[in-house]
């Protein structure tokens, strides 16, 4: 038989059943209708501040970067970058041609490298960007030695090449036990051409 609460016990419990009551009366009634969407516009007010302050500095930076930026232009180091032409698929077939003059380069180096396949790939252009964009897709029969020495000469040669896609398999004709041997390998390449010339 349970044994009925002490008045010190009934007024802790109606106690503990207000406070709850209060609590879930603020939650439902202020908090979520008034306290929470004020934090919420708080940390976006906080957000916009930060994004304002930073768009401020980049605004006080302008002059700064125009300036190095038409330096840049000027600089005859910078023409060697980018890939020389203005007419997109005839950059790309130039670009092609300069790639698989790279790969002979390199056909008798260690256990040789060769072309198997070139295409050109149309990129989306953005036409907010300066620098139009140009890519080659090739795929190569190559060993470990001279697809080292391939990728250390795009990666630091002028002009400045990009590989967006590395993908190495083994090939069908390997060797079932010893090295490697050839590897198939499919890079895509991205340059960048000059910037296009506004005529007034």
């Amino acid at each position: 038989m349970r044994r009925s609460l002490t008045p010190r016990e009934r007024r802790g419990a109606a106690l503990l059943v207000l406070a709850l009551v209060l609590g879930t009366a603020y939650w439902l009634l202020i908090d979520s209708w008034f306290a929470g969407p004020l934090r919420d516009m708080g940390e976006q007010a906080e957000q916009l501040r930060e994004q304002q302050q930073r768009y401020a500095g980049v605004l006080r930076q302008r002059d700064a970067l125009r300036q190095q930026l038409e330096q840049a232009r000027q600089d005859p180091a910078s023409s060697t970058s980018l890939l020389p032409g203005d007419d997109p698929d005839v950059v790309a077939a130039d670009l092609m041609q300069r790639l698989a003059d790279l790969i002979n380069s390199h056909a008798n180096l260690g256990g040789g490298c060769s072309l198997t396949q070139r295409k050109p790939i149309t990129p989306e252009q953005d036409d907010g960007e300066p620098y139009r964009q140009v890519k080659v897709s090739l795929t190569l029969d190559c060993a470990i030695e001279p697809l080292e020495a391939l990728l250390h000469e795009l990666e630091y040669q002028p002009p400045f090449l990009f590989v967006d896609e590395l993908r190495i398999r083994r090939s069908q004709q390997a060797p079932a036990s010893g090295g490697a041997g050839k590897l198939v390998v499919h890079l895509l390449v991205r340059g960048y051409l000059q910037p296009a010339r506004v005529t007034p």
